[in-house]
């Protein structure tokens, strides 16, 4: 089985290896833990591993996530000059006016993210968030079938996917709408807690599973700095084969 690099130090440590190339990874986590920061560094790894990539933002405008990670490090502008990157999406509720305008259904969004993966070749999406992409659409049904055709479909071309999850700032959620964890093929847990004492937040990340595939089991500090995001491995834990 091939693996990827993600491109965050220490995450391959615990991949042992990294992601395993065509698998699709959901990135879950509450309000500020890195979820975007992680697509973000996933995609960068893409380029220098000389993919081409789609990511695809329901957070923000495109303008202000490109200047988001220019202060990171990430100059993407070039790249989507040369072809080599496709950034689809904006703000949710302009996108879902455009949807209701066109009348289109899953099937038609899931169409438009392959021609967009297949014009460019891409090798890497990155979705942020699923639980915003998944809130275009009503039914819970036209949901759950709609993220295992578009998990499929990108599957079929090749592609390594990783979506990011919000999950409620208290609990034991792994997803949003609570079904997403069970069409991808891996769940990365990133939690942030704000330590009042110390006055800071303190960040980890957890793998929960990889469909065939061996990582390593704990739960590792994670740090965010003005340069990214690394993984620590104090504390590695043993090898967990799901």
């Amino acid at each position: 089985m091939k693996k990827i690099p993600v491109g965050i130090k220490g995450m391959d440590e615990i991949l042992l290896g990294g992601i395993p190339e065509g698998k699709s990874m959901l990135v879950s986590g509450n309000c500020g833990a890195g979820k975007t920061i992680f697509a973000s560094f996933f995609i960068a790894e893409g380029f220098r591993q000389r993919e081409n990539c789609v990511y695809i933002t329901l957070e923000q405008e495109k303008g202000k996530l490109l200047k988001d990670l220019q202060e990171l490090g990430l100059d993407w502008a070039p790249l989507e000059t040369k072809g080599r990157l496709r950034i689809i999406g904006g703000n949710l509720g302009f996108v879902k006016m455009l949807r209701e305008k066109r009348k289109a259904d899953f099937k038609d969004v899931v169409q438009e993210i392959k021609e967009v993966v297949k014009e460019i070749g891409a090798k890497r999406v990155a979705i942020d968030s699923i639980n915003l992409f998944l809130a275009l659409f009503d039914d819970v049904h036209e949901q759950r079938n709609g993220l295992a055709q578009l998990n499929y479909e990108l599957s079929q071309m090749g592609c390594t996917v990783l979506y990011t999850c919000e999950v409620p700032e208290f609990g034991q959620a792994i997803s949003w709408y609570g079904f997403e964890e069970f069409v991808v093929d891996g769940v990365l847990l990133l939690r942030r807690n704000y330590e009042k004492e110390l006055n800071e937040n303190k960040r980890s990340l957890e793998v929960i599973k990889i469909r065939g595939a061996n990582f390593r089991q704990g739960n590792f500090p994670l740090r965010i700095t003005g340069k990214g995001m690394e993984v620590f491995l104090n504390d590695p834990g043993t090898e967990f084969f799901h």
